[in-house]
């Protein structure tokens, strides 16, 4: 370009190299997005112990992501504190995508059940893609005198303080899902965490407590052997995995409708191209029949969608259940 071409407030060297320098920054955007994950691998952090929902989502993402994307996606599994020892290692990561946390649904309530964090889970990841979600299903001990969730109901209002939940932590699906469940029904029931729903799922069998409500394929071989008995559905609709079983509504108890979400986060400051990379990879990876073949044998449904619309779903159910939380008083459980 002629000198007598340029334009009038770039004047001196430093205002064309400021030029310059503005016109190459959708370029370096693209060359980012489109370089991404490159070299180095990339760790999907597991707020749980393998052997839940979360895990199984995240191992078939891993495995599909490294095909896909042409890089090397690994799950690492860090469970503890209601999920907060996952958050933070993701939130003092470096902000390039290179460690991603399995987001769900307990960094939307973690706030208010974990006093004194020393970060905000909501503000402090940054929602790259919704992934799926699973339907919840509750399950009682097959030696609980229940056959209908209308008896389960009227025996745990006639024992008191007498009948444990399992979840897998303070602030987990399963956690807030049994919190509900004591809200629409007035259950004095106690909440028992563990560090994943696998450990629950265990001591359900075994009787240690009576009662799960957890992603459905996870329990439905043990319903067809009688060693568990699924009471409703949390949804609006039945499932596949366990078609028999009635929904919530069908069972008389309207309004207890809840599923867990899995979606990938980043650390506060990721740039915008490398979110939107990642939810392009998620997004493609959606579209594949054998990894949607995968999803719906780990009882999940597709989500996908663009990083504006996980940022959406995480406000919601941040909205929801923190205000479900502060109007039932103690809603932490018993047992730690």
């Amino acid at each position: 370009m002629s000198l007598h071409r340029l334009p009038r407030h770039c004047r001196g060297l430093l205002g064309c190299i400021t030029l310059g320098a503005a016109a190459l920054l959708p370029l370096a955007a693209a060359t980012a997005q489109s370089a991404f994950p490159g070299d180095r691998p990339v760790s999907i952090v597991v707020p749980y112990s393998p052997g839940g929902a979360t895990d199984a989502v995240a191992r078939l993402l891993s495995t599909k992501l490294t095909t896909s994307m042409k890089g090397t996606f690994i799950v690492e599994n860090r469970p503890g504190a209601s999920g907060t020892i996952a958050m933070s290692s993701v939130v003092r990561a470096r902000p390039d995508g290179h460690t991603l946390f399995m987001n769900e649904i307990t960094s939307t309530v973690v706030s208010e059940l974990v006093p004194n964090l020393s970060f905000d889970p909501v503000k402090s990841l940054q929602p790259a893609v919704l992934v799926a979600e699973t339907p919840f299903v509750l399950v009682i001990n097959s030696n609980v005198p229940a056959r209908t969730l209308a008896e389960f109901v009227e025996y745990a209002r006639a024992n008191p303080g007498k009948i444990t939940y399992g979840s897998g932590g303070v602030g987990s699906g399963p956690h807030l899902a049994g919190e509900l469940f004591k809200q629409l029904t007035g259950a004095d029931i106690l909440h028992v965490p563990y560090r994943g729903s696998g450990p629950a799922l265990q001591d359900l069998l075994g009787g240690q407590i009576q009662m799960l409500i957890t992603a459905a394929p996870t329990v439905a071989p043990f319903v067809s052997e009688g060693r568990l008995r699924a009471l409703a559905v949390a949804r609006g609709e039945r499932i596949k995995a366990l078609p028999n079983v009635p929904t919530s509504k069908e069972a008389g108890l309207a309004g207890f409708e809840i599923s867990n979400w899995f979606g990938l986060a980043a650390p506060q400051d990721t740039p915008p191209p490398v979110l939107e990379a990642i939810a392009q990879g998620v997004n493609q990876a959606l579209r594949d029949k054998d990894f949607l073949a995968n999803l719906e044998t780990a009882g999940a449904v597709p989500l996908g969608g663009s990083s504006g619309a996980a940022r959406d779903r995480v406000a919601s159910e941040t909205q929801r259940w923190s205000a479900m939380l502060q109007a039932n008083a103690g809603g932490q459980g018993a047992k730690k």
